[in-house]
């Protein structure tokens, strides 16, 4: 099955629990804004301070409950966090925030310092600040990122527990830094015009080869993109590797030229106009999946609709994860807390405002989407991708395909 279902509307008991308190947290920041600010640098000092006894530290602390496993895991069976700490966070808030939120509710001792920016210029600070840095963790939107903050050594290995229990192709070969959630390319649609106003009957028509929507006729203008994001650029660097740097470029002016392919500069503009369905509105849209789930999260019979491209760049699978810096204060608190991330809790909840999808077996996905092994997307290295995506933007650049 490709489409998604609207059928899939049970959550376990912690979100029926928390679910209402979490869609009504206020974010504690907004991008490019520090949070608790001075207390981070406070925490810089004393990381500083720590000098060499921080340096892999963080890989022998001992689990302060049971470690991670072959088995899901609750909070109740991890160990209790006490203590602060300094996230540089390339998130937004609304994608990670009922997170921390209620990781901090359930421990009255943490205290969770957020630093929000883009990914670029959270690591470009890092990268500058050095050992003195106030961060702990990065948490970022994008492998590209934290392998930027490995080639810069800033980075120390995870607790091998964590390491074991990601899939090799979710996170870095030597366990500098993992995915915690994933998200995979998509073909969003809005059924009911699809239906109405095109030659395709539904989503199951669509086609399940990328390279054919920048050539079938029948999706000459109603089909948009995004090609301003991150993900995008992963996508066409996905395509170069997968095929050959001639057939994305082709593929890229076929979407401009012969498509004319509505360009979009937010992923979450592009599926509520999608949603939306007016006249002037795209009926067809490649983007990430998670966008048409928030949407389905709130409303399951919303006219949008997801479908997936078979064993492509069209379906590309990327993360958000995080790495810890070389020096910190507390390297138990900090092992911890990345467990704590691996959670049934936070992966749900992360699924729940995000859409996202988790990585590690044993936690089902309980958004509106299909699950992920339903879903085939292509083997693919996400580890090697830089943080700017250089080669996927020169040719973007090249071909025009920009807004």
């Amino acid at each position: 099955m490709r489409r998604a279902t609207h059928a899939r509307s049970n959550r376990r008991r912690f979100l029926l629990a928390t679910g209402a308190a979490v869609a009504g947290v206020a974010p504690a920041g907004c991008v490019g804004e520090n949070v608790d600010d001075d207390d981070a640098v406070d925490e810089g000092t004393d990381a500083e301070a720590g000098g060499e006894e921080g340096a892999g530290a963080v890989a022998e602390a001992e689990p302060l409950g049971e470690p991670l496993g072959s088995e899901p895991i609750s909070w109740d069976d991890l160990g209790d966090l006490e203590g602060h700490l300094s996230i540089y966070s390339g998130r937004t808030p609304d994608q990670i925030d009922p997170v921390f939120e209620a990781i901090e509710d359930e421990y009255d001792g943490l205290t969770l310092n957020r630093n929000f920016a883009d990914n670029d210029v959270q690591v470009n600070q890092i990268i500058e600040e050095g050992e003195a840095t106030p961060a702990d963790l990065m948490y970022s939107q994008d492998p590209g990122a934290l392998g930027a903050l490995e080639g810069a050594g800033t980075l120390q290995a995870l607790p091998s527990d964590v390491v074991e229990v990601v899939p090799e192709s979710f996170r870095h070969p030597d366990g500098t830094w993992t995915g915690v959630t994933g998200r995979t390319r998509s073909v969003m649609f809005n059924a009911e015009r699809l239906a109405e106003e095109t030659e395709f009957e539904s989503g199951d028509d669509l086609p399940t080869d990328i390279q054919e929507y920048a050539t079938d006729e029948r999706l000459q203008g109603i089909i948009s993109t995004r090609p301003n994001s991150g993900s995008f650029r992963a996508f066409i660097q996905a395509m170069v590797e997968l095929e050959d740097e001639e057939t994305t470029r082709e593929w890229v002016r076929g979407m401009m030229e012969d498509q004319e392919a509505q360009l979009f500069s937010g992923g979450t503009d592009q599926a509520e106009a999608i949603n939306r369905g007016g006249d002037d509105d795209p009926i067809v849209a490649l983007g990430n999946s998670y966008y048409a789930a928030r949407i389905l999260n709130e409303d399951p019979d919303a006219p949008i609709s997801v479908t997936f491209t078979e064993n492509d760049a069209g379906c590309l699978f990327s993360v958000a994860g995080v790495g810890v810096m070389n020096q910190v204060e507390d390297p138990e608190l900090l092992a911890e807390f990345v467990r704590h991330l691996f959670s049934i809790e936070a992966q749900e909840l992360m699924m729940d405002a995000n859409g996202e999808y988790p990585v590690i077996e044993g936690i089902d996905y309980v958004g509106e989407l299909p699950n992920l092994d339903e879903i085939n997307p292509p083997e693919f290295d996400i580890s090697q991708f830089d943080m700017e995506l250089q080669e996927a933007q020169a040719l973007l650049d090249d071909e025009g395909m920009v807004v």
